[in-house]
């Protein structure tokens, strides 16, 4: 399925996006995005970009739990965009908004027109699997990090425990699209979802082609008893840059 095609099967769900995340994994979705943004124990002047952004859960994430000053959040969908600043507008009396720079911008992550060496962090959320063109994508990563910057991707797995991921395929394949023909009044998406879960985990090497497109340091961490996968690489890096991040 192409970026365009993955577009248009997302953003008729636009309005019932979030609480399909939070519902659909058992708001374990939040425990996720923290541990993502633990992981780079970011400063306050350091630029962060998050690609495949959505409704920006990763970036309003940075601006609650850490104190990151300045984040631009990227998407291929104008919906997406248009409720993540509706979101902005609705938090924006909360304490850990004060003096923040936030930008959206509505663009794909392969061709994003945003300046070279501009960046010291960069996220994706549950959204590389979609890019058609990946080896592009982290072409485009690694040109927009300053040197030894950091790039965290979170994706959904599967559990390589077979006593938990039967369950889990079966929940993902089934129960999942079933809830969803009443909750979105379509399967589709979440059909979608299982389908290119089961590709992801099972023919991509998601490693290696992060080691072909110039990034060091590969890390690669199972959370939630592997139900997600994350990955923490830094471009031209030559000392560890990580903080700690616990398996859960």
């Amino acid at each position: 399925m192409s970026d365009q095609e993955t577009h248009f099967v997302f953003d008729p769900m636009v309005r019932k996006y979030d609480r399909c995340n939070h519902f659909f994994s058992l708001g374990v979705d939040h425990f996720w995005r923290k541990k993502l943004i633990e992981a780079f124990h970011p400063h306050p002047h350091q630029q962060v970009l998050d690609l495949c952004c959505g409704t920006g859960d990763v970036v309003f994430s940075f601006l609650k739990n850490s104190p990151v000053q300045s984040i631009t959040g990227l998407d291929l969908s104008a919906s997406m965009i248009d409720l993540a600043r509706k979101k902005q507008t609705r938090y924006r009396g909360r304490s850990w908004m004060q003096k923040k720079n936030t930008f959206w911008k509505v663009t794909n992550a392969v061709q994003t027109g945003l300046d070279s060496n501009g960046f010291d962090i960069v996220t994706c959320a549950f959204g590389i699997r979609n890019i058609s063109n990946r080896t592009a994508a982290l072409n485009e990563i690694h040109r927009l990090l300053k040197t030894q910057g950091k790039l965290g991707i979170l994706e959904f797995s599967l559990p390589s425990n077979p006593l938990l991921r039967y369950p889990y395929r079966l929940y993902l394949n089934r129960i999942m699209p079933s809830l969803g023909k009443y909750i979105l009044g379509d399967k589709e998406p979440l059909r979608y979802l299982a389908q290119s879960i089961g590709h992801w985990h099972n023919e991509v090497d998601f490693s290696s082609e992060l080691a072909q497109a110039g990034f060091k340091l590969i890390r690669k961490t199972s959370l939630t008893g592997g139900l997600v996968t994350l990955w923490m690489a830094v471009k031209d890096g030559v000392f560890s840059v990580y903080s700690s991040v616990e398996q859960d």
